[in-house]
């Protein structure tokens, strides 16, 4: 080996130390990056847990955005409404009914969590209220005016819950009961219109319950009313009846108005009105009821071609409105009145007597109802 070749072979190895330290600092300078982009996360995530003002100062702008849009109500699914009915049952075909319907819409549309309890005898009222209030329910809501001094009770026992009652109010208002309450002589008006065009004799009939309670009068006033509206001749016979329970004397109330040419009989007075509906039907006489759509409660859906509608208070409506104000933020105590305006009075659909009907009587009982809603139409029944 010449000289040449052992010198380049002596620099070959000086070389290669050289040429490893040169990888070494290559992989070295490579391997921190990961480093480096773990140590530029690590101190966002310190900063977040760090400055606590600042997060204040962050969330506040939304919570405020979102107790402005919300009204300052919880979320709905945290809402819990209870319902009592009066004796009977949620399928009963009465206002216990009708409150149900309207309880399952608020839990369909607005999401709310329901209950409800069936009362099996009156003095149950206060019990099972209690069972709703002991368990801080945000709402609890009783059937019928017969619950007043029970729910007048609970309210005064548990002031920061919310209560509401159907087909009765305060005097004065309670600051945490809503009474729901109904504009009777609008739905009577739109029946009583009925009763006027569909009358041969220009006599017609109505048989009411107790005369002291305002709503019975508001029925039969606003049906009295109603038909003079449409025939400003025709004879109209009332009567009271000092009972709720006695469809026997409603039903002899109804002979002896029929007896005196009246060819339309309304009934309002619970199952003495009911009692003088059914009479007048089996006579072949044009029959309204009240309240619900009697259909299909007095007359068991059918057949039924004398019943040409009811007088209707919306009580499904009116719960739900009541539950939608708690979900809203706006509940307050006093007085829901449901009138033509705001859906909380309406008349029944004419089943199998529409065929006897005049063809234009649906578009004028809705321009009627339209009239009453926008205040083009009056009553004009006030109470003594």
């Amino acid at each position: 080996m010449n000289k040449r070749m052992i010198a380049f072979m002596m620099l070959l190895v000086l070389m290669i130390p050289v040429l490893a330290a040169c990888g070494t600092e290559t992989a070295a300078t490579t391997a921190p990056a990961a480093t480096a982009t773990t140590a530029a996360a690590a101190p966002t995530a310190t900063a977040a847990a760090e400055p606590t003002a600042a997060a204040e100062v962050t969330a506040t702008p939304a919570a405020e955005a979102t107790a402005e849009a919300t009204t300052g109500a919880s979320n709905p699914s945290d809402i819990k409404i209870g319902l009592v009915t009066d004796v009977g049952k949620v399928d009963d075909g009465t206002f216990n009914q009708f409150a149900f319907e309207g309880l399952k819409r608020a839990e369909t549309e607005l999401g709310v969590k329901i209950d409800y309890i069936e009362t099996i005898d009156p003095k149950d009222y206060e019990k099972n209220i209690e069972q709703f209030a002991s368990q801080g329910y945000d709402l609890i809501i009783g059937v019928g005016f017969l619950m007043g001094d029970a729910i007048k009770a609970a309210a005064s026992k548990y002031p920061d819950l919310k209560f509401a009652i159907v087909d009765f109010a305060y005097d004065p208002a309670l600051p945490n009961v809503k009474g729901l309450v109904f504009s009777e002589d609008e739905s009577a008006f739109i029946a009583g219109a009925l009763a006027a065009m569909v009358s041969k004799s220009g006599k017609i009939g109505a048989v009411g319950g107790k005369e002291q309670v305002p709503a019975v009068k508001k029925f039969v006033l606003g049906y009295e009313a109603g038909a003079k509206y449409v025939n400003a001749d025709i004879q109209v016979s009332k009567v009271y009846i000092d009972s709720f329970t006695d469809p026997t004397a409603g039903g002899e109330a109804a002979k002896t108005q029929i007896a005196e040419g009246a060819d339309v009989i309304f009934g309002a007075g619970g199952q003495t009105g009911s009692g003088a509906i059914k009479t007048a039907a089996d006579n072949n006489v044009f029959v309204i009821g009240v309240d619900q759509d009697e259909y299909n409660t007095t007359f068991k859906k059918g057949p039924a071609p004398m019943l040409i509608t009811s007088a209707m208070k919306r009580v499904d409506n009116a719960v739900f409105d009541v539950v939608k104000e708690v979900v809203d933020g706006k509940f307050a105590g006093g007085l829901y009145l449901g009138n033509a305006a705001n859906g909380g009075i309406d008349y029944a659909p004419f089943h199998d007597a529409e065929s006897a009907l005049p063809a234009d009587a649906k578009a004028k009982l809705d321009e009627i109802k339209k009239g009453l809603a926008d205040g083009t139409i009056t009553t004009g029944v006030t109470l003594n």
